[in-house]
């Protein structure tokens, strides 16, 4: 008769890798903390019974992990790693009121200090803060006079810029008039050459008529002398 082999499947091996990994780590995730009770010295031994040697001593309070127990004794593990044996009947898995006072007052005192940064925090954070309310109000007294001073600017601008163009015009009118007046002084040497052309021409028609008249006059008495001697 042959033998088939069938190799096993993916979620058989896993299965069975999960069931081999508890299995060897199965002691330890059994293992729990105890504390020593009650106002108690207890011996921590080689081995279980008196005849075992002391390690130590164990007071009130102490930590122990249970990594084995019967009926009367219970093999633990210090946090030193030490391991040992104890009597069971002196561990309990409540926390000793003594090691509950103690951790208590230790949180206070954490507490106080957290309190503390955060008092010293909100003191440096109320500093902070009124020392950004001067800067805020500073700057806010440069703005305002950063704006009445651009407000006086503007209106010397807008002034400036107002008489800039009165000037302008002005200029202006100022060559305008100075063309005027330059057009009539070449009007004006014109009329006076005229006027000096035309009173020469006058003088000389005048001296000529007088020349006239009195040629014509000089005639006639001539002629009037030289009648009356004819007649006489």
């Amino acid at each position: 008769m042959k033998c088939s082999y069938s190799p096993l499947s993916p979620i058989r091996f896993s299965s069975l890798l999960l069931l081999g990994f508890l299995l060897l780590f199965g002691q330890a995730a059994a293992a729990r903390t105890q504390y020593v009770s009650d106002e108690l010295v207890i011996t921590f031994r080689e081995g279980k019974g008196t005849k075992y040697r002391i390690i130590q001593t164990l007071k009130t309070g102490t930590p122990v992990e249970i990594l084995e127990e019967d009926e009367e004794y219970s093999k633990v593990q210090l946090q030193s790693g030490e391991i040992g044996y104890v009597l069971k009947q002196y561990l309990s898995d409540q926390i000793p009121k003594a090691r509950v006072i103690a951790n208590l007052e230790k949180d206070l005192a954490r507490l106080k200090n957290q309190l503390n940064s955060v008092d010293s925090g909100r003191a440096e954070i109320q500093a902070q803060l009124a020392a950004g309310q001067g800067e805020l109000q500073q700057v806010r007294q440069q703005y305002n006079e950063t704006t009445r001073t651009l407000e006086k600017v503007q209106s010397r601008y807008d002034d400036l810029r107002q008489k800039s163009e009165h000037v302008v015009e002005l200029s202006k009118e100022r060559e305008r008039l100075t063309s005027e007046n330059g057009q009539l002084s070449t009007e004006l040497s014109r009329l006076q050459k005229e006027y000096r052309t035309l009173l020469r021409e006058d003088i000389v028609q005048w001296f000529l008529a007088g020349g006239g008249v009195f040629f014509v006059g000089w005639i006639a008495g001539k002629s009037s002398r030289k009648k009356r001697r004819d007649f006489s």
